[in-house]
Order: C-alpha cells, then structure tokens, then sequence
C-alpha cells in the first residue's frame, strides 16, 4: 500500500508540475502580448489602439483598423468580388487594411507552381481586367491589372507569391 501511494504521489506531484509550468507560460506569453501591444500604442501615439492575439494582430486609429492574421488560410470572403480569388498555392497568411475610403488586402501563398503568373494574368483579363504591365524575370514576375476603383498586383516566385487588392470605396 504504501508504494501504491509514493507512486500516486509522485503522479500528482508530476501532474501539478506540468499544470504550474503551463500557467507560468502561458502568463509569460500573454504579458509578452501585452508588453507588445504597449510599445506599438506608443510608437502609433495615444489614440491606437492594438490587440495581439497569438498570430493576429489588429491596429486601431483615427485613420482606419490594420489587421494581419497568420491564421487565417483562405482567401479572403470581404475583398470584392470582382476580383477572381487567386487558387495556386497555400494560403499562409492575410492582412487587411481600412483606412478612409479605401480597402487593401495582401494575401501570402505558398506552393505556388511556376506557371500561377501566366495564369492569373489570363484570368484577370477574362474577368475584364486590364493588366497595366507585367515583368517577368527568371521563374517569378510581377504584374498589375485595374478594374474600375479596384486594383490587384501579384508579385510571384520561388513557390510563393502575394496578391495585393486595393480598393476605393
């Protein structure tokens, strides 16, 4: 009975071990956060306002709202509509930006295949795009297109590449 016990005990011992180590980091993360966000408040001046949450960030000011999320993996549901969603690689990452009458989103991929600059040029222009220019260079390249009061740019290489969207509203 009494190894039964010793062994018991050590198993909560351990278990209370584990549990005070995980507080200890998870309060040094969120005061990390915090510590963070203070700087930044600072830096941007009083009236920003900034929330770190793991992977996302968001920025409040006067002027509009930043927000950027490494969470999020998919394309974006708020850009326009009129934009045809860019479906060569991963999505990895998403910022947004509100600022006075304009929207912007940059959108991160990755494991995109060599030929994604060709393509979503094609498919600009078939949606009524017109590409302002393009600049290809080895396996990766640049282009932008406009649209009425939408733009879209697309840098693209090496396996990633960014589509940027702006809009005015």
């Amino acid at each position: 009975m009494k190894k039964f016990n010793s062994l018991h005990f050590n198993l909560v011992m351990m278990l209370v071990c584990l549990i005070s180590l995980s507080i200890v980091f998870q309060s040094c993360k969120r005061t990390s956060e915090k510590t963070s966000e203070k700087i930044i408040e600072k830096s941007l001046g009083d009236d920003a306002e900034v929330d770190i949450d793991d992977e996302k960030v968001v920025i409040k000011t006067d002027e509009g709202t930043f927000t950027t999320d490494a969470t999020m993996n998919s394309w974006p549901k708020e850009a326009p509509g009129e934009v045809p969603e860019f479906k060569f690689g991963d999505v990895i990452a998403v910022t947004t930006q509100e600022v006075d009458d304009a929207d912007n989103w940059v959108v991160i991929f990755e494991n995109v295949p060599a030929n994604a600059l060709q393509d979503y040029k094609e498919t600009l222009e078939s949606e009524g795009f017109t590409i302002s220019f393009t600049t290809t260079a080895g396996t990766g390249g640049h282009l932008a297109a406009e649209k009425g009061k939408i733009a879209v740019m697309l840098m693209a290489g090496e396996g990633n590449a960014t589509v940027t969207i702006g809009s005015n509203n």
